[in-house]
């Protein structure tokens, strides 16, 4: 698996990663955010309009940082 580290404006360390629904399943792929830096953070995810975790992979790998932070403030909790 393949991880983005990022910051965030609160200067807190964020990892980013990919990862897929059950195949041939309703659910698309989905970018999660785990805080490295502060575990008691709630992780969190943004669902990918691909339903292929390769194609959210490679996107994920080829964004800028600045469409990285959009993608993380509009994730959601992970509940």
């Amino acid at each position: 698996m393949t991880t983005r580290r990022f910051m965030d404006e609160n200067f807190l360390e964020w990892e980013a990663y990919v990862s897929g629904g059950k195949p041939g399943g309703p659910a698309g792929a989905r970018i999660y955010f785990v805080c490295l830096s502060a575990p008691l953070e709630e992780p969190r995810f943004a669902p990918h309009p691909s339903r292929s975790p390769a194609v959210a992979q490679r996107e994920l790998m080829r964004i800028s940082e600045a469409e990285l932070r959009e993608l993380f403030e509009k994730a959601q909790p992970v509940a």
